[in-house]
C-alpha cells in the first residue's frame, strides 16, 4: 500500500474519502448522508430519469472479510432491496477475494452491476493513485505511516528521538487540518523557521507535529531538539534535507535552564543559518509570555525581530464542522466503550460541546484519554466539565509563571470588565503605583498572545483577555481570594470596577460560570471605592444617572450609609434627570427611588418620576420616539396617568396601522421605526388578535438571521439538526453503530 494506511482513517474518513474518489470516477456530484435508522445509504446519486446509483461505505478493517459478507446478506440486502437503486457500489477497506466478490454480486442482483462495482482495498488504493490530488487532501492517508516516520528520524539522536514518530502518528489521528496549518506552512516555506506561539492547550506542539509529518513525506530527515541548539549542530548535514523540531525552546515554565551560556546567541545563529539553507527547516514552539519574556531579558533577542518568524496558534481558526471533526475524532480513537461513544452522536451532547467558549482540543484530549468512569457522569457531561473548568489552564501560570505587575494587570483588567482602552489601563496601572509605564509595557508584552490581545488600530487601541476562559479563572480567583478583591477597592481608578465587581456578585451562577464574588464582606471597601470613583465621569462608561442607578442597586443588599447619603444629594439636584443619555435608566431610577428602603431616597421619587416621565414622554414624540414612549407607559403604567397613558397608546395604535400598510405594501420603511413599532405591538398579549397584518411582518422580517438564533438555545433541541448543525450533525452522527 506504499503510503497509503487506511487502517489510521476514522469511519468518517473513509466516508469522506470514498466521496472524493468515487465523484472522479463517476463523474457526478454525490450527496453524503448522515447515519441513522433507516440505513443502507452512504454516498448517493440521483440523475436523470429514475437513474439512482448508491455507495456503501464500509470501514471494517477490524472485523475482518467473513464478518463483512454476512453483515451485508443479513443486514445491506434487504435495505438495498427496498430502496431499488439502478446501481449499487460496494467501497471497502477490507481486502475482497474474486469467490466474495462473486458471492456478493449474485446475492445483490441486480443492483451490483458486476464485479468491477465492489471495491476492496486493493481495488480502493489502486485508484487512489490514479488520483494523487485526493490523497493530498486526506492528510491522515498519507502522514500515518509508522515506516516513513521512523525513518525519518536522526539516527545521530536516536535515543531520544524514536518517540516522535509514535507521538505524530498519536497525533495525526485526531488531528483536524484548519487555517493555522495552511498559515504555519506557508511560514515554513518562505521562512524556513517559524516559532509556534499561543496559550497552553491551544495545540501548538500538534501543529508542529504536523508540520514534521509533512516535511517527512517529502524525505526530509526529522531532528527533535530537546536539550539545546547544540543538537542541532551534532546531527548538522549539509546534502540532507533536514527539519528540526524544538518544542518549548524557551522552556516550558521557565527561561533560566535554557538560555543559559550563550544560548541565546546560538539559538539565533542557528535561525539565521536555517534560513539561508534551502534543505532545511526549524520549527520551534513556545508559550507567548515566555517569548516576550525571553525578548526583555535577553537583548540579542530583544534587537532581532522575531515577528516575521512568529506565528500565534489561534483556536478561532476552527469553524463549528472542524470542531465537530476534532471532537468526533477525540471521540472515536479513545477507548471508551462503543455504547459510550454513540452518546456523542446526538445533538443535545455533542451541540454544547463544539460551541463551548472554552472550546480546546487539549482538554478534549486529557478527558477521552483516561478510562471512561460512568461515576463522573454521562459522557457528554464529562466533556463539559474539562471545558467548564478554566483553573486547571491557567492556575499555574498565574500563580508561578507572572511577575507581579503582570498579575495586577490582569487583575486591573477583570475588574474593567475583562476589555479596556490601551489608555483606560495603563492608568489605572499608574495610579496603583504598581509601576512605571516601562513596566507595565513589559508586562504587557509577556501577556500578549497567552493571556491578552492588543487590537492597535488607531481607532480602538484596545486590551482584552485572549480567551474567555481566561475571564472565568480570574472570576474564579477572585472568588476564592478576598485579597484580591480588597486590592482592587483600596485603589480604585474608575467606577467601572465598582460595577464589575458588583456584577461578579450579582450575576448568575450556574454550570457555565460556576463562580461568584461575595461582596458581603467588603461592604465598607466597595462603599469608599464608589465613594471616590463616583464622580469620575472621564473613566466611566455611565453617565450621573447610570452611576447613580448602580448605586441604588448596591444599597438595596449591602449597607452603605455614606453612599446612600451621597446619592440624596447628587438626586436633589433639580432637573439632573433630564441629561440622562439611557432612558432604561430613567425608568430603572423611577423604580428604585420608589421602592428604596432608606426613606430619604422615596422621598426623592416624585420629584424624580415628574422629571422621568416628562423625559421620557415629550424626547422625540415623532416615529420611534413614539413607540418608545408608549413602551415606557405601558411598563410604568402604575406611576402614568390614565388619561396621559391612553393618548400615548392612542397615537401609537394608529402610527403601527400605517406602518403595517406600508410595509406590506412594498414601500419603504424605516428599520429602526420598524423594530420599535413591532416591540410596542408585543407588549401586548393579544397582539396577534389587534393587528393581523403584524404577524406576517414578523415572519418575514424575523426570516433572516434565523438559523444564528438557534445556535446554543434550547429551540434548536426541537429543530431538525441536519439543518441547524449542517456538516457538524454528519460529521457526529458517524459515531452511531460502531463496528
Amino acid at each position: 500500500m506504499d503510503l497509503l494506511d487506511l487502517q489510521k482513517l476514522s469511519d468518517f474518513d473513509f466516508e469522506n474519502l470514498c466521496k472524493d474518489l468515487f465523484e472522479q470516477i463517476l463523474d457526478v456530484r454525490l450527496e453524503i448522508f448522515a447515519s441513522g435508522p433507516d440505513g443502507g445509504v452512504d454516498l448517493r446519486y440521483l440523475g436523470p430519469g429514475r437513474e439512482k446509483i448508491i455507495i456503501q461505505c464500509k470501514h471494517w478493517m477490524k472485523s475482518g472479510r467473513s464478518k463483512l459478507v454476512r453483515h451485508l446478506l443479513e443486514k445491506e440486502h434487504p435495505k438495498v432491496g427496498r430502496l431499488e437503486p439502478t446501481r449499487y457500489i460496494l467501497a471497502t477497506s477490507v481486502e475482497m477475494t474474486p469467490s466474495a466478490k462473486e458471492k456478493l454480486r449474485a446475492e445483490f442482483h441486480p443492483y451490483i452491476l458486476s464485479e468491477s462495482d465492489i471495491f476492496g482495498i486493493d481495488e480502493v488504493t489502486s485508484a487512489l493513485r490514479d488520483h494523487p490530488e485526493i490523497i493530498r487532501k486526506h492528510i491522515r492517508l498519507w502522514l500515518n505511516d509508522a515506516t516513513l516516520l521512523e525513518a525519518a528520524i536522526s539516527r545521530n539522536i536516536i535515543w531520544r528521538s524514536l518517540h516522535l514518530a509514535e507521538d505524530v502518528k498519536d497525533t495525526l489521528r485526531t488531528y483536524v487540518p484548519s487555517r493555522n496549518l495552511r498559515q504555519a506552512m506557508q511560514m515554513v516555506e518562505q521562512n524556513h523557521v517559524v516559532l509556534l506561539s499561543g496559550p497552553p492547550g491551544v495545540g501548538k506542539t500538534t501543529l508542529a507535529q504536523v508540520i514534521c509529518a509533512n516535511y517527512a513525506s517529502k524525505g526530509f530527515e526529522l531532528v527533535e531538539v530537546s536539550e539545546n541548539v547544540e543538537d542541532i549542530y551534532r546531527v548538522w548535514n549539509e546534502k540532507d534535507p533536514q527539519l528540526f523540531i524544538y518544542d518549548d525552546f524557551l522552556g516550558q515554565s521557565s527561561l533560566d535552564d535554557k538560555l543559559h551560556k550563550n544560548e541565546d546567541s546560538r539559538l539565533l545563529s542557528v535561525m539565521r543559518r536555517v534560513r539561508r539553507e534551502p534543505k532545511k527547516r526549524l520549527v520551534c514552539t513556545t508559550r507567548g509570555y515566555i517569548l516576550e519574556q525571553a525578548r526583555q531579558r535577553y537583548e540579542r533577542l530583544d534587537r532581532e525581530n522575531l515577528d516575521p518568524l512568529t506565528f500565534m496558534v489561534d483556536l478561532a481558526a476552527f469553524s463549528l464542522e472542524e470542531r465537530a471533526q476534532i471532537l468526533y475524532n477525540h471521540v472515536y480513537w479513545s477507548n471508551w466503550p462503543s455504547s459510550v461513544k454513540e452518546d456523542f452522536a446526538y445533538p443535545e451532547t455533542y451541540r454544547r460541546i463544539i460551541r463551548h467558549k472554552g472550546f480546546n482540543p487539549r482538554a478534549l484530549s486529557n478527558v477521552l484519554s483516561v478510562p471512561y468512569d460512568p461515576g463522573r457522569g454521562n459522557p457528554g457531561a464529562q466533556v463539559m466539565a474539562a471545558l467548564d473548568d478554566p483553573m486547571g489552564l491557567w492556575r499555574h501560570i498565574f500563580d508561578h509563571q507572572l511577575s507581579d505587575n503582570d498579575r495586577v494587570i490582569l487583575i486591573l483588567l477583570f475588574s474593567l470588565g475583562s476589555k479596556a482602552s490601551l489608555a483606560s489601563l495603563e492608568q489605572a496601572f499608574l495610579e496603583r503605583q504598581a509601576g512605571s509605564m516601562a513596566k507595565f509595557r513589559s508586562s504587557l508584552r509577556v501577556l500578549e498572545g497567552t493571556l491578552i490581545k492588543i487590537d492597535t488600530t488607531p481607532s480602538r487601541k484596545q486590551v482584552e483577555f485572549s480567551n474567555p476562559s481566561v475571564n472565568d479563572f480570574m472570576l474564579a480567583k477572585l472568588a476564592d481570594e478576598y485579597d484580591l478583591v480588597q486590592d482592587i477597592l483600596r485603589n480604585p481608578y474608575s467606577f467601572d470596577q465598582v460595577v464589575n465587581l458588583w456584577h461578579a456578585h450579582t450575576g448568575p451562577c450556574d454550570v457555565e460560570v460556576p463562580f461568584k464574588v461575595n461582596l458581603l464582606p467588603h461592604a465598607a471597601g466597595l462603599e469608599k471605592a464608589a465613594l471616590a470613583t463616583l464622580d469620575r465621569r472621564e473613566t466611566a462608561s455611565d453617565d450621573k444617572i447610570g452611576r447613580l442607578v448602580q448605586c441604588l442597586r448596591i444599597a438595596e443588599e449591602l449597607t452603605v450609609p455614606y453612599l446612600e447619603e451621597r446619592v440624596v444629594d447628587a438626586l436633589s439636584a433639580r432637573g439632573i434627570v433630564y441629561g440622562a443619555r439611557d432612558l432604561d435608566d430613567i425608568q430603572r431610577l423611577i423604580r428604585l427611588t420608589h421602592e428604596s428602603r432608606n426613606k430619604e431616597i422615596r422621598s426623592l421619587h416624585d420629584s424624580i418620576k415628574l422629571e422621568g416621565l416628562t423625559a421620557l414622554f415629550n424626547r422625540d414624540r415623532r416615529e420611534c420616539g413614539l413607540f418608545r414612549a408608549a413602551i415606557y407607559s405601558l411598563w410604568l403604567s402604575e406611576f402614568v396617568d390614565d388619561r396621559i397613558r391612553e393618548k400615548i397608546l392612542l397615537e401609537a395604535d394608529e402610527q403601527i396601522d400605517v406602518m403595517l400598510a406600508q410595509y406590506l405594501g412594498d414601500s419603504d420603511v424605516d428599520a429602526d421605526l420598524l423594530e420599535y413599532g413591532l416591540q410596542y405591538v408585543r407588549q401586548y398579549g393579544d397582539w396577534e388578535e389587534r393587528w393581523p397584518l403584524a404577524s406576517d411582518v414578523m415572519t418575514y422580517s424575523d426570516t433572516e438571521g434565523e438559523s444564528e438564533d438557534f445556535e446554543g438555545s434550547d429551540e434548536a433541541f426541537d429543530i431538525d439538526p441536519e439543518y441547524v448543525d449542517g456538516e457538524a450533525y454528519l460529521i457526529m452522527s458517524a459515531l452511531r453503530g460502531f463496528e
